[in-house]
């Protein structure tokens, strides 16, 4: 059994350090001993560090940093306040952040344009990155595509992007995909709000997709309609639009779908509504008495499960590559 810190296998403190931001690591452990500095500049140390204030300048503070192999960084994030700090540290280190796996991006309005080129051209630097996560909670112009320069790298065969996460509403983005490419390495998307009409845009040029979620905030036309993904098993949409759910489109779009979740605003005054959205959450009795009547009618369908967990009901869609 070990006595000390130090008896502890190195294997189990990178498993520790993986839990902890990595500047209090740098002022828990640095200088305490041969053991622990040794530790700190281990070609195996995963950092995940949060970007401050002071760390936005070509120079980075010699206290903390001395101590920090800008290879070891794993994670990169930064809280909204200090998300310009996160754009300028990406300007002057991201030619070192080989093994760079995620990065959590805020965007403001000022500068907007000149923080999508810095991004960009970081992404194109670190050969490592596999997930990022955007937010940008500001207004812009619906007609021209600002993100333009970012989505023509994450939709590239360049891109090693996996995993990406837009949170933005993408229902007022004018999406131009014609320069976009086919992306082989996106498996995971999430979209904080988008159209129906956008995100089949988007899926055309995901043909590996594995995971999508997202909420769908506009109904509109969809245009392009000839897509199978056969990659994609699991999706998670919610419905804040009372519009059609094309069940039998996404079941050709994804033949292959193992599980569908759709979650809506259930509605007893639209009987209609019924035959559009599915629900997770109902609160009067009416409205229970009027979704269990329903639920009925549906027995039988392969597709549809559902559990009552008193006192809300929860209603799921689960396809299977049954004919319906």
């Amino acid at each position: 059994m070990a006595s000390t810190a130090e008896d502890l296998p190195s294997e189990i403190w990178f498993y520790i350090f993986t839990f902890i931001e990595g500047h209090d690591i740098v002022q828990s452990f640095s200088s305490l001993n041969s053991f622990f500095n040794s530790l700190l500049h281990s070609q195996y140390l995963q950092l995940h560090i949060r970007i401050k204030k002071n760390e936005s300048n070509k120079r980075l503070p010699v206290l903390t940093w001395s101590h920090i192999d800008l290879r070891n960084i794993y994670s990169l994030s930064v809280g909204q306040r200090k998300a310009n700090c996160l754009i300028q540290f990406l300007r002057w280190n991201a030619n070192y952040l080989i093994y760079l796996r995620s990065l959590s991006i805020y965007l403001r309005k000022s500068k907007f344009d000149n923080h999508i080129q810095i991004i960009t051209s970081a992404l194109q630097q670190m050969p490592s990155i596999r997930n990022i996560r955007i937010k940008y909670t500001a207004q812009f112009n619906p007609d021209i595509d600002h993100f333009e320069p970012l989505m023509l790298y994450i939709f590239s065969t360049k891109s090693t992007i996996q995993k990406c996460s837009f949170n933005f509403r993408m229902f007022r983005y004018n999406i131009i995909v014609s320069k976009w490419s086919i992306s082989p390495a996106l498996k995971y998307l999430k979209i904080n709000s988008t159209s129906w009409n956008n995100l089949f845009s988007l899926l055309n040029l995901t043909p590996y997709l594995y995971s999508l979620k997202a909420v769908i905030s506009q109904s509109d036309t969809i245009l392009n309609k000839d897509i199978v993904l056969d990659h994609l098993k699991k999706a998670n949409l919610y419905l804040t639009c009372s519009r059609f759910i094309q069940l039998e489109l996404l079941k050709n779009v994804a033949p292959n779908l193992e599980s569908l979740q759709v979650h809506g605003n259930f509605s007893l005054r639209d009987p209609a509504y019924f035959n559009e959205n599915l629900w997770t959450y109902v609160e009067s009795p009416s409205e229970k008495q009027a979704l269990r009547d329903y639920i009925v009618e549906l027995k039988g369908k392969v597709w549809f499960t559902w559990e009552a967990h008193p006192p809300n009901l929860q209603a799921f869609i689960k396809f299977t590559s049954v004919t319906i």
